[in-house]
């Protein structure tokens, strides 16, 4: 069994080099089957899930940007490599013609190039933002906790983003907490 996200929430969690991950409560190694009777999730995972949540929002809210900068981007690196192809024939004898084309082409290919690393990138950040997500839900299914996000994203100010995460949980011991993050853009 994977301890270690159990103990990564518990306030009881304790790490050294020496004897690695321990419980604060017996001084061992975690033991337990399926769940731990002596977790504490307090201030560490309130914190964990409210990131968590919020990175996985922020990146769903630049789907849409990212997608058509996707698009833009190929389009015009398409266009250049048409345009630099269909400029003029290519039985020109103009050496600087011939630089012109090529670089519209090769411009063309690293606009292509550009478009195709930003939607990977997005599609590592989101998958990676789940993952993380999932860790901990997959903690907090075990233990019957249950919960619903709110986002309450402020005016961005100077490129600062302020964000109010409320979440409302099922079966523990707060019914409500709210906090607020800032980032920047």
């Amino acid at each position: 069994m994977n301890f270690s996200r159990h103990c990564d929430l518990c306030e009881n969690q304790i790490t050294s080099l020496e004897k690695g991950l321990t419980c604060n409560l017996t001084n061992k190694k975690p033991d337990f089957n399926n769940t731990c009777s002596k977790i504490t999730l307090d201030k560490k995972f309130q914190e964990k899930l409210e990131i968590a949540n919020l990175e996985l929002e922020i990146i769903r809210r630049n789907q849409k940007s990212t997608h058509l900068t996707f698009y833009g981007t190929i389009i015009i690196g398409f266009l250049l490599i048409l345009l630099g192809y269909f400029l003029s024939d290519w039985k020109i004898f103009s050496l600087y013609l011939w630089y012109v084309k090529i670089g519209m082409i090769v411009a063309g290919f690293s606009f292509l190039g550009t478009a195709y690393s930003k939607l990977n990138k997005y599609r590592r950040e989101n998958k990676k933002a789940e993952l993380k997500k999932n860790k901990i839900d997959e903690v907090l299914n075990k233990y019957g906790i249950s919960y619903q996000e709110n986002f309450g994203f402020k005016e961005k100010i100077h490129r600062t983003q302020e964000v109010i995460v409320n979440i409302e949980f099922k079966n523990w011991t707060k019914r409500q907490t709210t906090n607020s993050y800032k980032f920047d853009y």
